[in-house]
């Protein structure tokens, strides 16, 4: 192979560094796991990996500023120099820096919690979310990875994949579920996913988390293709039915604003306010 030349990507596993691949699920656990901070037993559970062997590695990520020791707990957490790099993956999505000022907009004219999040493999990964001065319980974190088929930003996105992926997600992933109210069964997904792309919006009603509700809004670019979705979130007991509408009205106006600064002209009826 030439100097400078990238290794071919058909060559699969002949390019494979173990340890390298060893470290990197190290950091995947950091990242998405559910504790602030892992011990080296943790880890090592966590990976199947001998102690010794997740000592090492963890000597390097922290030698390299990846990895740093939690001050408040005994273990391990991803530094700052990590959090450097995601951003830097932010900075490159350019609807994210339009959306920004809409989203705060929509976040102080509801009073709720505003997200944005992307689509992620199978799951929709929060990018941006701006926080509410009042209680809403669980809500989405900055990086959190959230159900595609029952919370209000997944179903959005879901709601504009081909059939193809609907049909693949659904022999991969499955329809998990988390309250009574989850939808469960692919053809009653499906009749939940058009009805989305007729209204303009989706609803999550209690259907990740009990006592929690999400009105979400898509985000077109010029061509027309859903590039992220939105949510205002809050406790069930302050988005009621008589209060619906209006989150509803301010989800659909904000998705068409933000839409048409990203160069969407079309304007189909479920868009309209």
């Amino acid at each position: 192979m030439k100097n400078g030349q990238a290794p071919p990507a058909s060559a699969g596993g002949a390019y494979t560094v173990k340890s390298l691949v060893k470290a990197l699920r190290i950091l995947d656990v950091l990242a998405e796991g559910e504790e602030s901070a892992y011990t080296l037993t943790q880890l090592s559970r966590h990976l199947h990996l001998h102690i010794s062997t997740v000592h090492r590695l963890l000597v390097n990520l922290i030698g390299q500023g990846f990895v740093e020791e939690a001050p408040r707990a005994r273990g391990y957490q991803l530094s700052f120099k990590a959090l450097r790099m995601g951003l830097r993956v932010l900075d490159r999505l350019d609807f994210r820096l339009v959306a920004q000022p809409l989203l705060r907009e929509l976040n102080q004219q509801t009073q709720e919690n505003v997200h944005l999040a992307i689509l992620q493999e199978t799951g929709a990964i929060c990018i941006e979310r701006f926080g509410s001065a009042q209680p809403v319980g669980p809500e989405a974190r900055l990086g959190g990875v959230m159900p595609l088929h029952c919370t209000a930003a997944g179903k959005t996105i879901l709601a504009y994949q081909s059939g193809d992926f609907l049909n693949q997600f659904a022999r991969k992933i499955g329809f998990p579920r988390f309250t009574p109210s989850t939808i469960t069964r692919l053809a009653n997904l499906k009749k939940e996913l058009e009805r989305i792309r007729e209204q303009g919006y989706a609803l999550d009603q209690e259907e990740t988390v009990e006592g929690l509700t999400c009105v979400a809004g898509p985000v077109l670019d010029h061509s027309g293709r859903v590039v992220a979705a939105f949510g205002v979130a809050g406790p069930a007991t302050r988005l009621t039915p008589s209060v619906l509408p209006d989150i509803v009205r301010l989800v659909r106006t904000t998705s068409q604003k933000i839409s048409f600064r990203l160069g969407y002209r079309a304007t189909p009826r479920s868009m309209l306010p």
